[in-house]
C-alpha cells in the first residue's frame, strides 16, 4: 500500500479577539498589487530530535510552503540539527545535505565531532523536501515492489516496464488527490528550502555538502539563493537517474577497475592547481590504447555474461529470492561498481557468471536488489528527473550498444508517469566547487559534472565507490583541506591510495557462494560461520598439547613412543588444519576482502588434505581406546565429522 503523510495546516485560532485583530490587520494591510499571489512564509521552530545529536546541538524544524506557485499552499516540514562550532573562528557555517539516506538513519556524531566538520564552524544537517523524517515524505511501495519485480525472468519486459509506469501513476494520483505534486519535490523548490533555513538561522552566507543525488539541490542553490553560497562541494554527485544506467557506462567504469587490478595502484591523483574537469572517457592508470582495448574486453565480458543469464536464468537464494535474467545483470554491476569491496570483486564474478556459474551473483544481487527497493529511493527518482540533461546525467553509450538498458527505460517510465520536468541547468556557478570523486564513477559519463562550472576543483580517490568521504580517509583530509581554505587548495594531504579494494583474481580465489552468502549476511554471519571451526581448532590445540607432553614424559622415563606417534595424527593434522586456515583467512581479509563476496581464498581448500589425514588417524585413536574412553572419543568423532561436513559445504561448495 503506498502512502504519503498528509501535509499538516497551521491550526486556526477562533474567537472574538482573533476575529477584530485580524479585520484590523487587514483594513491596515497596504493594497497588494493585481495578480499578487499569498504565500505561505518560511519559519523555524525548535523541536525534538529526530536522532542522536552531539551535546550542545540545536534541533528543530523548518516550515515551509508545499508549493511556492500555490496560493495558501500547505506546508512542509523539514528536521534540521545545528550542531555549534568548537572554536568561533569566523567562518561560513556548513549544512550538509544527504544522498537518499534520512536525517534519523545520519552518525552527525561521526560527520561533525570525529570527522572534524564542526572544529571551526557551526554544521547543519536538514533533511530534503519529501524525505523519510520530513512532513510529507514520499513514499511508494507499489512503485518499489514494481521496479524489483522488473528485474526478474518473468513476463516480457515491456510488460514489467509498463508495471513502473502504472504503479508511479497510482501513487502519483494519489498524492495529487492530498495536494501533493511530484513536482514540488524538484531540485529548484529544495534549493529555496535551503535558502529560507539561512535566513531563519540568521547566517549570511554558508557552503553547501551535497552527497549523491543531492548534488543537484546544491548546484541549483546559487541561483536560486544568490549571494547566499560561500562554497559548493559535491560528494559522489550523482545526477540524472540513480546509479550507472547505461551499458556504455558499466563497461568504461568496469574497464578502470580492471585496470587497477592489472596495474598496482599509485598514489591519489592530485586535484589540479588550476580549475579543470574531471576527465571520465579512459582509465587514468591506462593509455589511450590499453583504455579503449579495456573497454572492449569490459564491454565483452559483460555480454557474454548477459547471454549466460539469458539462456539460463538464475533463481537467487536468501529470504527474498528473484529470477534473474539478461535485464537484472547491468543493475547488479551498477550497484557493485558503487561499493568498493563489491566492485573489486566485480571482475571475478562477471567472468564465473560467463562460464556459466551463476551462483556466485548472489550476495551482490541480493544487495542490489534490496537497494532498488529502497523506499528512500523515490525521493532520488523525482531529483533525477529534475536533473535531465545536466552536466553529469548523460552517460557514455559505446556504438555497438545502441538499445536502452532496463535501468534506462525504468528511469524513463518512472519520470513520465511523475510528470516532473527538467529543471533548466544552471550553468556556471559563481562560487567555488569541489567535486570529490571516483574514477570509476567519472568514466561512466559523457559529460563530467564538472563541467558545469568554470571553478570547479576534482579530487580522485580511485576503488572508493559512489561516495568517496564514506570509504576514504584522503577524501575527508581533502575536503577539509578545501573548505578551510579553497582558494590555496592545491593537492589533497594524502599521498597514498586508502580508498581502493585490491581487485580480487581468478587464481586467488575458490568460488563458495554458500560462504560468500553467509559472509555478506547482516546478521552478523561470518562469526556464526566460524564457530564449528574455531570450536575444532581449540579441541585440537588442546589434544595436540596434551599429546605431546604424554610422549615427552614417555621418553623421558625410557618408555616405548611407537603406539603413540599414531595417536597424535588426528590432534596434530587438525590443529595444522585449523591454524593453517585462520592464518590464509586473516591475510586474504587484509589483503583482500573483496574474496569474501566471491568465495574463499584459493589455499584454503588444498588445507582440507590436513583435514581429511586428521579424520584417518582417527582409526588408530579407535583401535587403542579402553572401554572408558570410548565415549569421549564417539564426541571427538563426531567433531571430526561435524567439521569435515561443514568443509565440504562451505570451503568446497560441494552439494
Amino acid at each position: 500500500m503506498h502512502r504519503i503523510d498528509r501535509p499538516r495546516r497551521r491550526p486556526i485560532a477562533v474567537g472574538r479577539g482573533a476575529v477584530a485583530a485580524l479585520t484590523l490587520g487587514l483594513l491596515l494591510m497596504p493594497t497588494s498589487p493585481a495578480g499578487a499571489a499569498p504565500t505561505v512564509a518560511a519559519e523555524v521552530s525548535t523541536a525534538e530530535c529526530v536522532t542522536a545529536v552531539p551535546g550542545g546541538s540545536r534541533c528543530g524544524v523548518l516550515t515551509v510552503p508545499l508549493s511556492r506557485a500555490v496560493p495558501d499552499s500547505a506546508e512542509a516540514t523539514l528536521p534540521y540539527v545545528l550542531v555549534p562550532a568548537a572554536l568561533e573562528t569566523g567562518r561560513p557555517p556548513l549544512v550538509y545535505l544527504a544522498g537518499g539516506t534520512a536525517l534519523s538513519t545520519l552518525d552527525i556524531q561521526q560527520l561533525a565531532v570525529e570527522g572534524g566538520l564542526a572544529a571551526d564552524r557551526d554544521v547543519v544537517f536538514v533533511e530534503r523536501r519529501g524525505g523519510r523524517d520530513a512532513t510529507p515524505s514520499l513514499d511508494c511501495a507499489p512503485a518499489t515492489a514494481a521496479i524489483r519485480a522488473s528485474l526478474g525472468a518473468d513476463g516480457d519486459r515491456a510488460t514489467r516496464i509498463a508495471a513502473v509506469g502504472t504503479a508511479v501513476a497510482s501513487c502519483t494520483a494519489a498524492w495529487q488527490e492530498d495536494g501533493v505534486v511530484p513536482s514540488d519535490f524538484g531540485v529548484a523548490p529544495a534549493a529555496a528550502d535551503l535558502r529560507d533555513l539561512r535566513e531563519q538561522l540568521g547566517y549570511t552566507r554558508w557552503t553547501i555538502l551535497a552527497v549523491g543525488s543531492s548534488a543537484g539541490v546544491a548546484l541549483a542553490a546559487p541561483d536560486v539563493d544568490p549571494g547566499g553560497v560561500d562554497g559548493v562541494v559535491l560528494d559522489g554527485p550523482d545526477l540524472g537517474a540513480p546509479g550507472i544506467v547505461s551499458a556504455g557506462g558499466v563497461a568504461a567504469a568496469l574497464a578502470v577497475v580492471r585496470a587497477r587490478g592489472i596495474e598496482p595502484p599509485g598514489p591519489v591523483p592530485s586535484p589540479p592547481a588550476a580549475p579543470q574537469a574531471a576527465a571520465a572517457e579512459e582509465p587514468e592508470s591506462a593509455t589511450p590504447d590499453t583504455a579503449r582495448s579495456e573497454v572492449s574486453r569490459s564491454a565483452g565480458i559483460l555480454t557474454a555474461a548477459t547471454d549466460a543469464l539469458v539462456a539460463e536464468p538464475h533463481r537467487t537464494s536468501g529470504p527474498r529470492p528473484i529470477t534473474l535474467g539478461g535485464d537484472a545483470l547491468l543493475a547488479i554491476a551498477s550497484h557493485a561498481l558503487s561499493e568498493p569491496t563489491a566492485q573489486a570483486a566485480l571482475p571475478v564474478l562477471l567472468s564465473s557468471v560467463a562460464d556459466g556459474d551463476s551462483t556466485v551473483l548472489d550476495p551482490v544481487a541480493n544487495d542490489a536488489i534490496a537497494q532498488l527497493a529502497d523506499p528512500g529511493g523515490i525521493l532520488d527518482r523525482v531529483l533525477g528527473c529534475s536533473t535531465t540533461g545536466w552536466p553529469g546525467s548523460i552517460e557514455r553509450s559505446d556504438a555497438e550498444v545502441t538499445a536502452p538498458t532496463l535501468l534506462e527505460d525504468v528511469a524513463a517510465a518512472a519520470c513520465s508517469s511523475f510528470a516532473v520536468g527538467a529543471t533548466p541547468s544552471p550553468g556556471a556557478i559563481g562560487t567555488s566547487v569541489l567535486v570529490v570523486g571516483a574514477p570509476e564513477q567519472a568514466a561512466a559519463l559523457a559529460v563530467p559534472v564538472a563541467d558545469g562550472t568554470a571553478d570547479a576543483l576534482v579530487a580522485v580517490f580511485p576503488g572508493s565507490g559512489a561516495v568517496p568521504s564514506v570509504s576514504s580517509g584522503c577524501a575527508r583530509v581533502a575536503m577539509r583541506a578545501w573548505l578551510s581554505d579553497p582558494a590555496s587548495y592545491r593537492a589533497a594531504l594524502c599521498d597514498t591510495d586508502d580508498a581502493a579494494v585490491a581487485v580480487v583474481d581468478r587464481a586467488d580465489v575458490a568460488a563458495s557462494p554458500r560462504w560468500a552468502q553467509q559472509t555478506s549476511s547482516d546478521a552478523g554471519g561470518r562469526w556464526l560461520l566460524l564457530v564449528l571451526p574455531i570450536l575444532f581448532g581449540l579441541v585440537a590445540i588442546g589434544w595436540s598439547v596434551a599429546w605431546g607432553y604424554r610422549l615427552i614424559t614417555q621418553a623421558l622415563r625410557r618408555q616405548p613412543v611407537q603406539d603413540g606417534l599414531l595417536l597424535g595424527i588426528a590432534p596434530v593434522f587438525g590443529a595444522t588444519w585449523a591454524i593453517g586456515g585462520a592464518v590464509v583467512l586473516v591475510r586474504a581479509a587484509a589483503s583482500s576482502p573483496a574474496i569474501a563476496l566471491v568465495g574463499v581464498p584459493a589455499a584454503l581448500p588444498w588445507l582440507s588434505i590436513a583435514l581429511l589425514v586428521s579424520c584417518l588417524g582417527l582409526v588408530p585413536v579407535w583401535q587403542g581406546a579402553h572401554r572408558g574412553s570410548r565415549l569421549r572419543i564417539a564426541a571427538l568423532s563426531l567433531l571430526w565429522a561435524a567439521t569435515a561436513g561443514w568443509t565440504a559445504l562451505f570451503v568446497l561448495a560441494w552439494w
